[in-house]
């Protein structure tokens, strides 16, 4: 795509007309390279839009009423288009997004942020780069929208690990270890706080010390003597429990496990 020329073809769905017109008058005042070419209400009538209009862009509502934009995108076997979600705040999707480095823009929108995001789905457009969005989707659990997968680069490969399949997670200097069941150890550039948030959702992690999140499906044992330590699957060091929380974990393990 040369973008002297040509502007990028966009859509915007989103069920509330107040919405679509805010976002169109953002997009027509601060985003020149881009061009509007139609907008749905619904994930129904937003699928025969983009069949039709074959867009470079979609801007898209996550929650519309009787499907969301994510069972939008699920009717596609091929995803040959960019996307940014449009999301009230929602702390567990943004969480998802962030670690799947899609694009969403929260609501009321902030047209700095706006123009950041049109910019990078412009370089995706250019160099042909919307596989993410599937792997995305891909990742999602149907039920709860939940991800059930990361991506985590680790010696210039991208590695797809399962998050029942993470036994714990480690915090070094500036970054994290992630151990995985198979016994692998993988890094990752987001902090313990960052895999905290991510995995509020799920009662099996539980943070157990300053620098250790465990996933208590995966724990071998546990002492009870005054200093207590925790022992995972397929590893033989010991994780020391804190002790000022000490009675507090191993009530929520004695109610988990």
């Amino acid at each position: 795509m040369n973008y002297m020329t040509t502007k990028m073809k966009v859509l915007i769905i989103d069920d509330e007309a107040a919405n679509r017109n805010v976002l169109n008058s953002l997009l027509n005042l601060h985003c020149p390279g881009i061009d509007v070419v139609g907008f749905a209400e619904s994930a129904d009538e937003g699928y025969q839009l983009i069949t039709e209009k074959e867009p470079d862009l979609v801007f898209l509502d996550i929650k519309m009423p009787v499907k969301t934009g994510f069972d939008l995108l699920r009717m596609f076997e091929k995803i040959n288009f960019n996307v940014i979600f449009i999301s009230g705040f929602d702390q567990y999707a943004i969480q998802a997004f962030e670690f799947s480095a899609v694009d969403y823009i929260l609501k009321p929108i902030d047209y700095a942020k706006l123009i950041s995001a049109v910019k990078r789905a412009e370089d995706r457009v250019r160099e042909k780069n919307d596989n993410h969005i599937i792997h995305f989707i891909d990742s999602l659990d149907e039920k709860n929208q939940l991800i059930k997968n990361i991506s985590l680069h680790h010696n210039g490969k991208v590695h797809v690990v399962n998050i029942s399949d993470i036994c714990s997670v480690n915090a070094l200097r500036g970054y994290c270890e992630i151990s995985v069941l198979s016994g692998q150890k993988l890094v990752s550039a987001k902090t313990l706080t960052d895999y905290e948030e991510l995995l509020k959702p799920y009662p099996n992690f539980l943070r157990v010390n300053k620098g250790t999140i465990i996933n208590i499906n995966h724990l071998k044992n546990y002492s009870k003597g005054t200093v207590c330590y925790i022992t995972m699957k397929g590893a033989d060091a010991e994780i020391e429990v804190s002790r000022r929380r000490k009675t507090t974990i191993i009530q929520y393990l004695k109610d988990h496990i």
